[in-house]
């Protein structure tokens, strides 16, 4: 069938009811005309000429229209081939003909239909699969972009040591956002599921706080945004609101009147006075806009940190 993409194109094409009924009409004119122009019937075997075009009625067609097609087809062979109506005379060898014909057509329907079921199932499946692979690259080149940024923050490290804590801390970010995503079969993300994983290692005593109505991210969306989040979480362990007894972290989130656009904002309170930072790191990269994330904006206020992100083509998502 590979070898055939004209013939798998034709048996796995959708069809409209007009388009089923010309292509029924084509494929019984077709066998007639053929079997008038050659013997009108003379040398018998009346329906011996539409066999063929039954075998493509029941690939093209419809089970229905098969089964239509058959019965027609059946009507004419007789009335013009095979010397006047089928049951003019009842006798045994008409009935067992008639049986044998039934069950025959009602084979060929059967294994036409599900020959054709059987070819638009496996072109599903290669889209679904050839979507599966583009996701798998698409992921596989973000990641190594993401690796290569947090690799090229090592010059910039005091000490080797420093640059070792650094790069593990962003991979196990990184491993926690591959983690949290089934590449083909789950590839959306929700919330509050994904921000509440993601800052899990980092909140066991409950100071980070989250609120906001449930959610369906953008698959785009879900890897940056949790990046965004193990940056801030960690950023305030810390210099920021959870790098001592009394801060806290509050993330809360709305789907804006459009019901599309999402708003994040991560505000930190009762930590340490906070200034900007003296030079930009792969952490700040982490905070830009982005594929994924539409509008990125921190702002290093002294009585605490705050970062509001938005996402455009969410869902909320129907209470049950």
């Amino acid at each position: 069938m590979e070898r055939m993409p004209a013939m798998r194109w034709a048996i796995s094409r959708e069809r409209s009811a007009l388009e089923q009924l010309a292509w029924l009409t084509g494929l019984l004119l077709a066998p007639t005309i053929v079997r008038l122009l050659v013997d009108q019937g003379g040398m018998g075997v009346p329906f011996l000429t539409y066999w063929p075009s039954m075998l493509v009625a029941s690939l093209l067609l419809d089970a229905r229209y098969a089964i239509v097609f058959a019965g027609i087809a059946a009507f004419v062979a007789q009335r013009l081939f095979g010397g006047g109506a089928w049951f003019a005379e009842v006798n045994a060898t008409r009935v067992g003909y008639f049986v044998l014909f039934t069950l025959s057509s009602a084979l060929i329907v059967l294994m036409g239909n599900t020959l054709r079921r059987t070819v638009r199932m496996l072109d599903t499946l290669a889209l679904q699969q050839e979507g599966f692979n583009r996701e798998l690259r698409h992921r596989v080149r973000n990641m190594l972009a993401i690796i290569q940024a947090l690799a090229s923050r090592g010059p910039k490290a005091e000490s080797p040591l420093d640059f070792f804590h650094e790069f593990s801390s962003r991979l196990e970010g990184l491993a926690k956002a591959s983690d949290l995503l089934r590449i083909g079969t789950e590839v959306q993300g929700h919330l509050p599921d994904v921000i509440a994983r993601t800052i899990e290692p980092i909140n066991p005593d409950g100071r980070i706080h989250l609120a906001g109505a449930p959610c369906t991210l953008p698959n785009d969306s879900c890897i940056p945004l949790i990046m965004a989040v193990h940056e801030l979480a960690t950023n305030a362990v810390k210099h920021g609101a959870l790098s001592n007894q009394t801060g806290r972290v509050d993330v809360n989130w709305f789907v804006a009147v459009d019901g599309r656009s999402l708003y994040i904002l991560w505000k930190e309170t009762g930590g340490p006075r906070v200034a900007p930072p003296e030079r930009t790191g792969i952490g700040m990269r982490l905070l830009l806009p982005q594929p994924g994330l539409d509008a990125v904006e921190i702002t290093f206020a002294p009585e605490g940190l705050w970062c509001e992100i938005m996402i455009c083509g969410v869902q909320l998502d129907r209470p049950v």
